[in-house]
């Protein structure tokens, strides 16, 4: 009688422990998880031979620790995979099956007071659909992105106009004015130079050559083009601007 009793308990709990298993589907994961502060879940897949990869995914402001492990049997004494040692967050693990086999996969609560909790999605990829970058972030991951972008962004924006704006004009503390003869005036301003009976007009070019940091002067410029100058010690060619346009 009592023997009897002791195997109908021990079928209950047997019958229970493996109701409390969860298929696990390759490349399909199981979203909306629950783990509690000390608990354990258990999933059971049949895979074929080849490697395999496991990811609990859990948003971060459930802080939630999890250690993952993939044995052959339900009792988890036949360890293939553990994904970490000691306390912390280890959420994936990675393991190669040299023929096709039924796997069990606990995740186990894993903080160092055994006191997280939260929802998590798990999935078990072969090589080929193991999520990328950007399908692995969660909603607080992009938040952030998104904060950081928009501020970013406009800096970036403002920087470099900035910089295009320093390069079309020369500061007057910088530069200095010389008279430039008609041939290195933009032809869309000759005529307007022309027109005021002069064969000159004012320019104003850096005090210092860019290439070779030389002081400039009147005398020491070849004008080579339209508001080009060559610098008379290393040949290098220097901008000029209008004084006013």
């Amino acid at each position: 009688m009592l023997i009897g009793l002791t195997c109908l308990l021990t079928g209950i709990l047997l019958i229970g422990a493996v109701s409390a298993q969860a298929s696990l589907v390759p490349n399909v994961p199981r979203t909306n998880e629950y783990l509690g502060p000390g608990s354990d879940n258990i999933y059971v897949a049949d895979l074929d031979a080849g490697h395999w990869t496991v990811i609990v995914d859990a948003e971060s402001y459930w802080n939630l620790k999890v250690l993952i492990t993939v044995s052959r049997d339900l009792a988890i004494t036949d360890i293939i995979a553990e994904s970490g040692t000691g306390t912390g967050n280890f959420p994936t693990v990675a393991f190669t099956l040299a023929s096709n086999e039924t796997v069990y996969i606990r995740v186990r609560e894993n903080s160092v007071y055994h006191d997280t909790s939260g929802f998590y999605k798990i999935g078990l990829y072969d090589d080929s659909h193991i999520p990328g970058f950007f399908e692995s972030l969660d909603l607080f991951d992009w938040l952030f992105i998104i904060i950081i972008a928009s501020i970013l962004l406009p800096l970036c924006f403002g920087l470099f106009a900035c910089r295009r704006m320093k390069r079309r004009t020369l500061p007057i503390h910088e530069s200095f004015a010389v008279e430039a003869p008609l041939h290195a005036i933009p032809d869309k301003y000759q005529g307007s130079v022309q027109r005021h009976g002069s064969q000159t007009t004012t320019v104003r070019l850096p005090m210092k050559c860019p290439s070779c940091d030389a002081e400039v002067s009147h005398e020491g410029v070849d004008w080579v083009g339209p508001l080009e100058a060559k610098c008379g010690y290393c040949g290098g060619t220097m901008r000029a601007t209008f004084e006013r346009v």
